[in-house]
């Protein structure tokens, strides 16, 4: 793939090429670049695509005679998250002078659907709502998708910039999250692949607690999760660490599951879509100060 000025396009492998028909790139600026309009063009563009497949997601977790109105709603949503991402993708980076009223309008039409994440999960947790979706997932894609509007209002006010606790308290929180999902979506006898999937969760969990600490406590209890080459243990270099790992565990999950190499009911597109989350998060951690 072609980058766009002044951007990087990061895909599964070194060539550059797409793994179709599921694989999406990620484009992000040149990791020396703090051009804020360049930062929230790209992380527009991400979020735009990341809530349209949310909407994806919880269409195929509801079935029609369950739930039909939610089904549609989801669907409804994802349709008009393309089109934002349609309209963010063809137009590139906004001048300077239109940063402010171009994160402004994406943060504008992710609202609802942040409402609508909050209100169809409590229904799910109070019975009202009988769709196969779990609460804890609509609160994840919640609290994803406000993550991307207080990104977006910095990027609004010039500030490119990445707080490295931020960073590595909200990422250490998705990818444990994730790892449940992967643990209770395989295939009941893929034994080995849920102990690994619990096993990074937990190491997550150890490392969300924060500092040295929280390092080691990762390290002591999962010890093949994070590698065992680091003679130090700073905490950014251990939550990386984790973080890259878990990113090539998630390719290497994409590319087993497009191939039926791995038994799941993992749809294709969700196990890319947690693959480029896991790249968001290796980039960001990268960037942080």
């Amino acid at each position: 793939m072609d980058s766009p000025s002044g951007m990087r396009v990061y895909t599964r492998g070194e060539t550059g090429e797409l793994e179709k028909p599921f694989e999406k790139a990620v484009i992000l600026p040149q990791q020396s670049d703090e051009d804020p309009a360049k930062h929230a063009w790209a992380d527009a563009r991400f979020a735009a695509d990341i809530m349209a497949e949310h909407g994806v997601f919880f269409a195929l977790l509801m079935p029609p005679e369950a739930a039909p109105e939610e089904r549609s709603q989801a669907l409804r949503f994802s349709e008009g998250f393309v089109a934002l991402y349609e309209r963010i993708d063809s137009s590139g980076p906004p001048e300077r002078t239109d940063l402010k009223s171009f994160t402004r309008q994406v943060i504008e039409e992710m609202k609802p659907f942040i409402e609508w994440k909050a209100t169809q999960g409590d229904a799910q947790r109070s019975g009202n709502l009988r769709s196969l979706v779990w609460p804890l997932f609509f609160d994840h894609t919640r609290h994803e998708a406000e993550r991307h509007t207080r990104r977006l209002e910095q990027l609004g006010q010039g500030d490119s910039g990445f707080d490295k606790k931020e960073v590595m308290g909200f990422w250490n929180n998705i990818m444990e999250e994730h790892g449940r999902f992967v643990a209770h979506l395989l295939d009941p006898d893929e034994f080995e692949l849920i102990d690994e999937a619990t096993k990074a969760s937990n190491a997550f969990r150890n490392l969300g607690t924060g500092g040295v600490g929280g390092a080691l406590s990762a390290l002591a209890a999962e010890p093949g999760t994070v590698t065992k080459a680091l003679t130090e243990f700073p905490e950014t270099s251990a939550v990386l660490s984790a973080a890259e790992l878990i990113l090539d565990f998630k390719t290497k999950a994409a590319r087993d599951i497009e191939a039926a190499r791995i038994k799941s009911i993992i749809d294709p597109r969700l196990a890319d879509h947690v693959r480029r989350e896991a790249l968001k998060f290796v980039d960001e951690l990268r960037r942080a100060v």
